[in-house]
């Protein structure tokens, strides 16, 4: 796809055939491009098309043309462009930090066994530890800013490869989505974003008294031009605000970090998507992916 074809692409009444262009000029837009973008923006109704879009312009930057107006310019950013300003600190930031710190914390784990006396179930181990966790989970959240790479897959077995990770778990999950479901996914994101939801998922029905059932239930499907997983478990449910929840450094355990909710969210934006949590009326925690559809025949 051209430039130009991309421009022309923008009128078609076909929203997939918009959302392919959006997506290319995301990727390929140059200075001059600024304003053909903001007119295509206006025009535009649907949200993720409008979302590309915006994407498109902030990689467009200022317009070059010195006649442009100032009306022209955003006064008040769009969330979006914001969104993916905060993706792209997010991407320098976590880089710098884990190429500094990387080399560090693995010569630290293997010192620290050797100069610290019966290290086993110690402080320092703990310590340790939980600074591995952060640059584990530094790298994670730079792996969520990074650019969508899409492709078709089948959802209902990218759910249960999700699942698979967690055989520790035991009998633990439920499914509820039809197969195959064919969507359009950036594989890496989505399996970033869903492990991470699984894993809070696990942890808040370990915590049950013994006896008590303890179910993680995977659906998903699609809803207008959503699609959409849900992952419920059978927890206690979120103690705070469960939207909180979702934002960096949030955690009900003293123990984590507090990057995993959030590492989904960022995963799932960079996809042109988002997370949402609430508590479910059955009790325990429903948290739900939802991303653009521009499949009609998902189901196979």
């Amino acid at each position: 796809m051209t430039l130009g074809e991309a421009y022309e692409q923008l009128s078609s009444a076909d929203t997939d055939t918009r959302l392919r262009a959006a997506r290319f000029l995301a990727m390929n837009a140059t200075g001059g491009d600024r304003r053909k973008l903001r007119a295509a923006l206006k025009r535009e109704s649907v949200p993720w098309v409008k979302r590309a879009l915006e994407r498109a312009i902030l990689r467009a930057g200022r317009s070059a043309d010195p006649a442009a107006s100032t009306a022209d310019n955003y006064a008040d950013p769009p969330q979006r462009l914001i969104l993916e300003l905060k993706a792209k600190a997010i991407d320098e930031v976590a880089g710098t930090i884990v190429h500094e710190l990387a080399a560090i914390v693995g010569s630290l784990k293997l010192c620290a066994p050797r100069d610290v006396g019966e290290y086993s179930g110690t402080r320092t181990e703990n310590l340790v530890n939980s600074l591995d966790s952060l640059l584990a989970g530094i790298r994670n959240l730079k792996s969520a800013a990074s650019r969508a790479d899409y492709s078709e897959c089948d959802l209902a077995c990218e759910c249960r490869e999700a699942c698979d990770i967690f055989a520790e778990a035991g009998d633990v999950f439920r499914f509820g989505g039809p197969s195959p479901f064919l969507v359009e996914i950036d594989p890496n994101l989505f399996k970033l974003a869903l492990t991470n939801i699984i894993r809070n998922a696990i942890e808040a029905v370990a915590t049950l008294p013994e006896g008590s059932e303890r179910l993680v239930t995977l659906n998903w499907g699609r809803a207008g031009q959503e699609n959409w997983v849900s992952v419920i478990d059978s927890g206690n449910g979120f103690e705070r605000d469960p939207a909180s929840m979702l934002e960096f450094g949030q955690s009900t355990k003293s123990e984590h970090i507090g990057f995993g909710l959030g590492t989904a969210k960022q995963a799932m934006q960079t996809m042109e998507g988002d997370v949402y949590a609430t508590n479910s009326k059955q009790g325990g925690a429903r948290i739900e992916l939802r991303w653009f559809s521009n499949d009609e025949n998902t189901i196979r």
